[in-house]
């Protein structure tokens, strides 16, 4: 990946800043869940297809009212959902590798459709992200996965350790 994406990263949070927008809060992928609702295992089990009884969460999402319009860094994998070569302009973000595509996916409040204005580069689905965006409460739904998180992105940039 070149640094060019994440020299717009930079420029856009500095934009943010400047034009007074709210600090961008760091989340850990617990603090989408609400209090008392404990995650999900994160768990690929591949000894056998999933059927259609691996899927128990409906399209309820018991998600944390207060994110609401909260501008957010969050770190997680992306399944690209409309992509153009090496450019996405939206996908799901989700807390761990193979979430929604090698297995049921996680519950609704674990995954965040996250949308840009304009499409970015995206070199690879397997290397972690943080994605920052301002964070919404209404869900999406997609033949992969339903989120109960929808972010409207700014960056996405490479996470390191």
């Amino acid at each position: 990946m070149s640094r060019i994406p994440v020299l717009i990263g930079v420029l856009a949070a500095a934009v943010l800043v400047a034009q007074g927008a709210t600090e961008v809060r760091e989340l850990k992928w617990t603090d989408l869940l609400p209090p008392g609702q404990l995650a999900p295992p994160q768990v690929v089990d591949h000894t056998r297809i999933p059927t259609f009884d691996d899927f128990p969460y409906t399209a309820v999402a018991e998600t944390v009212p207060e994110l609401e319009g909260q501008v957010v860094k969050l770190p997680g994998f992306v399944v690209p959902l409309d992509v153009a070569g090496d450019l996405v302009a939206s996908f799901l973000l989700v807390p761990y590798f193979g979430a929604c595509i090698h297995q049921p996916p996680p519950p609704p409040n674990q995954i965040v459709y996250v949308e840009f204005a304009e499409p970015v580069e995206l070199t690879s689905m397997y290397d972690p992200v943080w994605v920052t965006g301002t964070l919404g409460l209404d869900g999406h739904l997609s033949n992969l996965a339903h989120a109960g998180y929808s972010m409207q992105g700014q960056t996405v940039e490479k996470y390191r350790y």
